[in-house]
């Protein structure tokens, strides 16, 4: 097989290198990677090879593409062979599907199966003989085996890096190779722009998708048109509601926030400076009374969540901002974030003390709005004190906690 430091010029290759190394460097994981792929219990004596024909000297890159060879072909040396084609920006080919398992024929195999990896799912049928998985679900597999196999992570750090490398220079166009397994900055990973921008890109498209947020938000509509930050300290993302004009710009409509920063994950509803009036006028004609009432609804909504979440806490921020141009840094004039549950009574087990006059601060700068003032209301997520941020299930309490703000979002609506 060919050497683990003898890589490849072309970004497509060199992924597929990094996979059969691994399994060609780890025999049990190449055992548990053909079960897992095929679903059939894996021959004894398995054998892999890279871009070259069984028992044949290995060729050179260019020679390998002029033949046509798949990409990898593990078999047992006798009569069972699986045959590896992998794709990333370029389209799977039937035909060349065809190929190389009529080439297995040739070669006295009996038992055939080619395995089709792609970014994501193919178009048309494939044949009976043919296997399909996404790079997500190898990188799914991969996480797994983490645990144990010290290749596997080896790959799925490669597969990180790769992703991030591709994405920023636009060879990564639609898709990912990833998927969300947690975010895991922390003293010894601290935060990285170039990993937090790969980390909201899949906890968004996760978001989307979200069952629990059909019918809530408007998964049709993107985002930000490119996730930027370098320099600063937090890379953010937004969705918008169903129901709202899609054309308007989102800075003139109220609309659900993420946030990953150096310290936590920040999921809010986002009340943004240019908000158009008539999504403000119904929060103000509440009155502070009513408007406490709403906003205790929302805390014990997102209390709820917490309960599942230990460390999460709910809270409101108003923030005073202005730009020299477009694409300044902000300067900011005031800012003022707190603790939800300063504003409401919790029982003994809180150890929060009511000061209810955060809140109503808040309200007194909606109401007498005469500046660039924002102001959102969520849920933040430490790192060093929520586990569950380490892990794919705090999606869940991601998405609830934008549903948890809705009984504001209603006043806003309300004509």
């Amino acid at each position: 097989m060919r050497n683990i430091f003898d890589q490849y010029s072309q970004a497509e290759n060199r992924l597929t290198h990094a996979l059969v190394s691994a399994l060609g460097e780890d025999a049990i994981l190449l055992r548990k990677f053909v079960k897992w792929a095929t679903g059939a219990a894996p021959r004894k004596n398995l054998h892999i090879v890279e871009q070259q024909l069984p028992g044949e000297y290995e060729m050179s890159e260019d020679d390998y593409e002029q033949a046509g060879l798949p990409d990898a072909w593990i078999h047992d040396d006798d009569e069972w062979s699986l045959l590896v084609e992998s794709k990333v920006a370029a389209t799977l080919s039937l035909d060349q599907l065809k190929r190389h398992y009529r080439t297995a024929q040739k070669r006295g195999f009996s038992e055939v199966t080619v395995l089709a990896i792609d970014i994501s799912n193919p178009k048309g049928k494939l044949p009976d003989y043919v296997i399909f998985r996404t790079w997500r679900e190898i990188y799914g597999w991969l996480s797994d085996q983490a645990v144990w196999s010290e290749w596997a992570v080896r790959t799925l750090r490669y597969m990180e890096v790769a992703e991030r490398k591709w994405a920023a220079s636009g060879y990564l166009k639609e898709g990912t190779l990833t998927e969300f397994s947690g975010i895991h900055f922390d003293d010894d990973n601290p935060y990285n722009y170039h990993e937090a921008k790969r980390l909201i890109r899949l906890i968004m498209d996760e978001l989307r998708q979200h069952p629990d947020l059909s019918g809530f938000i408007n998964s049709r509509v993107s985002g930000r048109g490119a996730i930027t930050g370098k320099g600063g300290e937090a890379v953010w993302d937004y969705v918008r509601f169903r129901g709202l004009d899609q054309k308007l710009e989102h800075t003139k409509v109220p609309h659900l926030s993420l946030v990953i920063d150096r310290r936590e994950i920040r999921v809010f509803i986002n009340a943004p400076n240019s908000m158009q009036g008539r999504f403000r006028r119904p929060v103000v004609d509440l009155g502070e009374d009513d408007f406490f009432e709403v906003m205790s609804h929302v805390n014990k909504n997102l209390l709820r969540v917490a309960r599942d979440v230990t460390g999460a806490y709910p809270y409101a921020s108003m923030t005073q901002r202005r730009f020299a141009s477009q694409r300044a840094k902000a300067s900011v004039d005031g800012a003022m974030s707190f603790d939800l549950r300063t504003a409401f009574p919790g029982g003994k087990m809180q150890k929060i003390k009511v000061q209810d006059q955060w809140l109503r601060a808040l309200y007194s700068l909606i109401t007498e709005k005469n500046s660039n003032l924002g102001w959102a209301v969520g849920m933040a997520f430490p790192y060093d004190k929520c586990a569950k941020t380490r892990k794919p299930i705090i999606l869940d309490a991601l998405a609830n906690s934008w549903l948890a703000c809705r009984p504001l979002l209603d006043e806003m609506l309300k004509k």
